[in-house]
């Protein structure tokens, strides 16, 4: 990859990051000063509600209480998603979509750190567990990032099909 693509592709997944990590601690300080812990705040009847709760464990509160481990979790997220982004093997969408689970894993690694459990207050209808938006930004770039890499190796692979059946 070229020097300058790959100076893109790492602006673009550290601006992402750093535009994830800001909306989250924002938003959570806004829960935690509005919000009261077992009150819930219908925001569309039926489909959204804001209700404060903390999380210890991972999604859906799986191994509650394990905090400690999902702080090292965390971090190795973070550095593995580094390795890649700076490695540059990346287009800007996938780089992007890194910076999201890179700023996502960050903020709630924060959570983890300065309060011993992330904080949590998003509810959607049919939606298992409460959530905030570091942990949208991660699965959403989940997503983006391997449909990113399925149809980038569906688009190279393409040409070389080609030329096998003209061969």
């Amino acid at each position: 990859m070229a020097p300058k693509t790959r100076r893109r592709a790492v602006l673009t997944a550290g601006g992402i990051a750093l535009l994830v990590i800001v909306a989250d601690q924002v938003s959570k300080a806004w829960a935690q000063a509005s919000l009261r812990v077992g009150h819930e705040i219908t925001v569309i009847p039926g489909w959204l509600w804001f209700r404060l709760t903390s999380n210890s464990g991972a999604s859906l509160g799986l191994l509650s209480g394990h905090n400690l481990l999902f702080t090292a979790v965390s971090a190795l997220v973070v550095v593995a998603v580094a390795a890649i982004v700076l490695r540059g093997a990346l287009g800007v969408l996938g780089a992007a979509a890194l910076g999201a689970v890179a700023g996502g894993a960050t903020s709630n690694l924060v959570d983890r750190v300065r309060l011993g459990s992330v904080t949590d207050f998003i509810e959607v209808h049919l939606w298992p567990t409460d959530f905030n938006l570091a942990d949208a930004a991660i699965r959403l770039g989940v997503v983006v990032f391997v449909l990113t890499l399925l149809f980038d190796r569906r688009w190279r692979s393409r040409p070389d099909r080609e030329r096998r059946a003209t061969s």
